[in-house]
């Protein structure tokens, strides 16, 4: 009888813990919502746009600034939020305009193309702050500049 009881604990903690799950994806969606209707991704998104066929090596949306490198060398986009007229995006902010720009530019959701990081380090004033990355992989790197892959390299020292 005990375990009966042990078992119906655990299912309950799980539902628990599903529903908040449930209930942390909708405010996140919801947010990401928010932020595409902004007029933030309205100024942002035609550059966005301007990149969307390009070969993005990394995008960073940080404190201050939206950032793409693309592989072509010294080509850099900078968009910075208060040069823009923008107050810089909370740390919410920022992970959900990192989620929007990944559905507009699907490629960025590709894990065997890209991998998504955050970073948090602690600012002058002591404040930690935190930005979301989305960096070409080596293996798609090399693809992309017709190299061979690390692996191939290995097999043949």
């Amino acid at each position: 009888m005990r375990w009966l009881w042990a078992a119906l604990a655990f299912f309950v903690a799980l539902v628990i813990v599903a529903l908040r799950m449930r209930e942390k994806r909708q405010r996140e969606e919801e947010l990401v919502a928010r932020v595409r209707d902004s007029s933030l991704y309205a100024c942002l998104y035609p550059i966005l746009m301007q990149y969307s066929q390009a070969m993005i090596e990394q995008l960073a949306v940080r404190e201050d600034e939206v950032f793409l490198r693309m592989m072509r060398p010294g080509r850099e986009v900078h968009f910075h939020f208060e040069t823009q007229g923008f107050d810089p995006p909370s740390p919410a902010a920022r992970l959900a305009l990192a989620q929007a720009i990944a559905q507009d530019l699907p490629g960025l959701q590709e894990p065997a193309r890209y991998v998504f990081s955050s970073h948090r380090h602690e600012l002058p004033n002591g404040e930690r702050s935190v930005w979301y990355d989305y960096v070409l992989t080596v293996a798609e790197k090399s693809r992309l500049l017709n190299l061979p892959s690390r692996r191939s390299r290995v097999g043949e020292e």
